[in-house]
């Protein structure tokens, strides 16, 4: 059965591309794709990029840039510890955030069919906290 999850979070005031993904890295999540940095710029009309890990600081103003412009921008996020994330989605007005898990996802261990959303969520409601987190919205659809 093919699932669709999202999150997304709402924060109280624009944030910077570099201070949500700096709040992020401080707590854990790491742009680590498989040994390179995987992103897009206008997830309406661009190709994903790989960069080097090392490239970190472009991709983020690479990213910046795009948002600033008004396109929808994504970067693929790993937990470090167990290579479980997905692709973060920046918006143009910079109060919203969006992450796709798609990478070694968790699931429940008492239902297996649904995403375990507490094991995300317990990775990123402190980190965007931090940058003016006001709510959440989940879904868990088949």
């Amino acid at each position: 059965m093919s699932r669709n999850t999202d999150f997304v979070f709402t924060l109280e005031r624009a944030a910077a591309v570099s201070d949500v993904l700096g709040a992020l890295g401080a707590a854990g999540w790491v742009p680590d794709d498989m040994g390179e940095i995987n992103y897009l710029i206008d997830v309406d009309q661009g190709d994903r990029q790989q960069r080097s890990l090392d490239d970190f600081a472009d991709v983020v103003a690479d990213l910046e840039r795009g948002v600033a412009a008004g396109q929808i921008c994504s970067i693929m996020l790993t937990w470090q510890e167990t290579q479980t994330g997905g692709s973060f989605f920046f918006y143009p007005s910079g109060d919203r955030l969006m992450l796709s898990p798609i990478l070694n996802t968790k699931t429940r261990l008492d239902h297996p069919e649904f995403l375990d959303l507490e094991w995300y969520l317990s990775r990123l409601l402190g980190p965007l906290e931090t940058v003016g987190l006001t709510g959440v919205e989940t879904t868990d659809l088949a």
